[in-house]
């Protein structure tokens, strides 16, 4: 060997055994970094008026620090906010000795909620800057005279409009501003046919709002259109802050946190008016940014004026979350990041996407301009935690590149009880806190605060509480989530779709028809162990097609899921039907591709429909339509989202399967430093134990590490990567494993689904059960019943459902599903959704909901898995468990509904049907 061959071999060697000691110290300094997990991953506790005297800091600290906390979330005292300089001193006091115990720490931003008001004085000098909007009463008819009460403020459009099919005939507007006297507003229309009268006035936001019915205080809010009232708040509070910490402001805070703030154009209280957010520059803004002027199309934003109408809608709402996102959120991120300190904090009503376009246009956009984005969790009962909002901010923290997702958690629901609410105090468990955790960072959340009461645990089981979750939340941060399925945020399509209510989002039947597909489509997946990225346009538009994938910097997605979904910017489209035509799954749930953010239809856009969907139906129907390169696009309708597991499961290999169809376990996938790291999440309240399936190649090896005792053990890998996984109530387990390979991915043949197979029931004659106050009218035509309710009162709790009962009783064990047939009529807007009871034989009865609206005209199945089905509230009788092998009764209908007297509500039943889902 010549020397110089013998020096690289050697120095080869050299860089090898380096190497591996590298890794293998790394590997000893992350086993013990788990045992003893740091503060930052710890739970911190929110306290919001440090104690005065040094004393009882001291002690503060003392025992947060013996209970296993890993810092604090705090503010300087409420008492006089931000103006006492005593107060001043105990804060700094109070952060410093948290600092020198080595406490995290996040910095709230407000004296109390919502943030941006700085208690009150963001508007002391500037009443100019406060929340304001539109305020609508509005009224159809079709001859008889209209009389209307002008909402409070000044009258901003008073106009009748002849409706024609529906829609309002803009340009034969009448305007009523003559017609307005004495805060009233009363007109005869000149002619005959259905007329649409709207009186809008400009207001200030504050009776009904969040601002008037918060449980913190109740004091005029900023308007967040408004760039001027977040650079006072900067002003009075962050800067404050930096001013009296200077250097050690960044040293200090992990974050900033911003709590619930909003437009305030949302009704937490029925009113007798509708809502629209406005600001005296929108105009102007929407000029600059839309192009044309908005004045003439106000009209449009509040009732049905067709394709042109749903575009002003659109780009309103657009211009609404850019302002916003703008003006608070990007305002706050770039003074953080002037001082190293990044933004975070919770939005409100985060829950119902509907909401999201009232509140604030569009939230993950307002998501996207925070560095630490964060949600809320008010309940502990496990199975109510929000994970689905947490794969929300945590998908904008991927796509943006952030590490940090915050929880706000706490036992809010099982503790607090309204005057008159006589139910007592629910104490929640050590594996209650822990369950809703584990949900929640199988949703991606890695950092909780906390407002737990904690009622009922001692020190060691906080201490427990605490390690146990700061080794799960060192597990999971950092890296990038493994996911091969993308959900697209609805958001324009709900813009094309919204109109202002009354009450929450409870007159936009059709948004909230939306909502309720995306909300299933996302339980389903994560029921499914299905853990998918939640994707907005501008995600779609900046990917790359590689392959049969979709590629967003680490994230890459081999089916991208749109629940109702019709309308997304044409680069978004562009890039869909790319990726579909390289080997791509598209799923399209309740819509087809229909408009651009230009056009209203879109002949593109729709021929992007055809290319990926096929010619659209007559009747909607499940169906798969391929392309050569074995992607191509699966269409859903109405009412079928919960067939997106079997689609799923069709096409692309499961992540994590379970042993069980039935399996509680629960599961999210990230790559750290090289490896596969899978939190395996028992998601209830019963031991279980049982082999799941990872997509481990070859020689694979895995590790198990446990976050209740810090252990770290080799785990058996048998047969094709399965692994055992034993987990107590509630439990969790993190598996690190190497040679973790793609899913194995099959490519789509057209026709029908090909693993759901419909058999028709033979229905006996229905017998109709309905409430006090409806009259009902059956209408039977070749196998098919209309049922006909009219509301004799209104504002009272009604129901109609059509009952079949069975003697004997029929077994359906070996079926997936109920399939409902049904069919609405045009011109319903009954907001309530379809709901199928099933009665066993020992009485029980089980109630599910459907995703098919009562306000959504047309024919539509409605597939019920036997998951959709619990107990029903007024139910005693019979096991919690539904038997289907003993089926005695079916019921469709609805109920829980409170309508206007006079209302008709009506539906056809064209038959059931059992689903079998999968090969069997």
């Amino acid at each position: 060997m010549s020397p110089q061959r013998h020096a690289r071999l050697f120095a080869s060697l050299l860089v090898a055994t380096t190497s591996s000691i590298a890794v293998a110290r790394a590997e000893e300094s992350l086993a013990k970094r788990f045992a003893e997990p740091s503060r930052s991953t710890r739970i911190l506790k929110i306290i919001h008026n440090w104690p005065d005297a040094p004393e009882a800091q001291d002690a503060l600290v003392q025992r947060l620090d013996g209970q296993g906390f890993g810092g604090v979330v705090s503010n300087v005292a409420f008492d006089q906010y931000l103006e006492s300089e005593p107060k001043w001193a105990a804060f700094r006091r109070g952060i410093g000795e948290a600092r020198k115990a080595g406490f995290t720490q996040w910095l709230y931003d407000e004296k109390g909620y919502p943030s941006g008001n700085a208690g009150g004085l963001v508007l002391r000098d500037h009443p100019e800057w406060e929340a304001s909007g539109l305020l609508i009463a509005d009224a159809r008819t079709e001859g008889p005279a209209v009389a209307l009460v002008a909402p409070p403020g000044e009258v901003f459009l008073a106009a009748a409009f002849p409706e024609r099919d529906g829609r309002i005939d803009r340009d034969a507007r009448v305007d009523l501003a003559a017609s307005v006297r004495d805060g009233k507003l009363a007109w005869t229309p000149p002619a005959a046919g259905a007329w649409r009268v709207v009186l809008a006035t400009r207001s200030r936001l504050f009776d009904g709002t969040h601002a008037d019915s918060n449980l913190f205080s109740h004091v005029p809010y900023p308007n967040l259109l408004m760039p001027e009232p977040t650079r006072k708040f900067l002003e009075l509070t962050h800067r404050a802050y930096a001013g009296r910490l200077s250097s050690d402001l960044a040293a200090t805070f992990q974050a900033t946190f911003t709590d619930e703030p909003s437009l305030m154009s949302f009704f937490l209280k029925p009113m007798t008016y509708k809502v629209l957010p406005w600001a005296p520059g929108l105009p102007i803004e929407f000029r600059e940014r839309r192009g044309y002027d908005l004045s003439p199309f106000v009209a449009d934003l509040i009732v049905d004026a067709g394709p042109e109408g749903s575009k002003h809608r659109h780009d309103f709402w657009l211009t609404v979350g850019e302002l916003v996102s703008e003006n608070y959120f990007g305002q706050i991120q770039a003074w953080g990041r002037s001082q190293g300190v990044p933004s975070g904090g919770h939005l409100l009503l985060e829950e119902p996407i509907a909401s999201h376009v009232a509140d604030y246009g569009d939230l993950f956009r307002c998501l996207r301009r925070m560095d630490a984005p964060s949600i809320d969790c008010l309940t502990s009962i496990p199975s109510e935690a929000p994970w689905f909002v947490a794969r929300l901010a945590a998908s904008a923290a991927e796509l943006e590149g952030h590490a940090l997702v915050m929880s706000e958690t706490s036992d809010h629901v099982q503790r607090y009880r309204s005057q008159g609410d006589a139910r007592p105090i629910r104490k929640v468990s050590e594996a209650e806190i822990r369950g809703t955790i584990h949900r929640l960072m199988l949703g991606g959340v890695n950092c909780i605060t906390s407002y737990y009461s904690f009622d009922g645990l001692d020190d060691d089981a906080l201490r427990r509480l605490n390690a146990h979750v700061g080794r799960a939340g060192m597990m999971i941060r950092g890296g990038a989530q493994v996911a091969d399925v993308a959900v697209v945020y609805p958001i324009e399509s709900l813009w094309a779709r919204f109109e202002p209510s009354r009450h929450m989002t409870a007159d936009a039947v059709e948004a909230n028809r939306v909502e309720t597909i995306y909300r299933e489509a996302l339980d389903r997946l994560f029921a499914a162990r299905r853990d998918p990225t939640i994707v907005d346009a501008r995600a779609l538009a900046e990917a790359r097609v590689e392959g049969d994938a979709l590629v967003h910097g680490e994230l890459r997605w081999r089916v991208v899921v749109l629940p109702g979904v019709d309308t997304l910017p044409t680069a978004a489209w562009e890039t869909l039907d790319r990726f579909a035509a390289s080997g791509g799954v598209v799923v399209a749930i309740g819509a087809r591709p229909e408009n651009s953010a230009s056009r209203f239809p879109d002949p593109d856009v729709r021929a992007i429909a055809a290319r990926l969907l096929g010619a659209e139906a007559t009747v909607a129907e499940p169906r798969v339509v391929a392309d050569a390169a074995g992607g191509g696009g699966v269409f859903l309708p109405d009412g079928s989202a919960s067939l997106l597991p079997a689609v799923l499961d069709a096409v692309l290999d499961p992540d994590v399967a379970a042993t069980r169809p039935d399996s509680p376990l629960r599961a999210t996938h990230r790559r750290i430093d090289g490896h596969d790291l899978y939190l395996i999440a028992n998601d209830g309240d019963a031991a279980v134990s049982e082999a799941v399936r990872l997509p481990l190649a070859p020689g694979a090896t895995a590790e198990i590490w446990e976050p209740a005792t810090g252990a770290v053990r080799p785990l058996a890998v048998v047969g094709r990567g399965e692994v055992p996984i034993a987990l107590g109530p509630y439990g969790a387990a993190l598996v690190r494993a190497t040679g973790v390979e793609p899913r194995g991915r099959r490519p789509l043949a057209t026709g029908a689904l090909p693993n759901v197979r419909l058999t028709r029931l033979k229905l006996p004659e229905p017998v109709v059960g309905r409430g006090e106050f409806v009259r009902e009218a059956t209408e039977p035509r070749d196998g098919s019943w209309t049922f006909r309710a009219t509301l004799t009162k209104g504002a009272v709790d009604t129901h109609l459902f059509a009952s079949f009962p069975f003697a004997p009783a029929l077994d359906l064990s070996g079926v997936d599903a109920l399939v409902v047939d049904a069919a609405v009529a045009p011109g319903q807007r009954t907001p309530t959704r379809l709901l199928v009871v099933v009665r066993e034989a020992d009485g029980g009865e089980f109630l599910a909901s459907t995703s098919r609206s009562l306000g959504t005209a047309g024919t539509a199945r409605a597939f019920v898995p036997w998951s959709s089905f619990a107990k029903a509230g007024w139910s005693h009788e019979g096991d919690e468990a539904l038997d289907r092998s003993r089926v005695a009764e079916i019921r469709v209908g609805w109920g829980g509904y409170f309508g206007a007297e006079g209302e008709t509500i009506a539906f056809r039943l064209d038959g059931v049907e059992t689903a079998a889902v999968g090969a069997k």
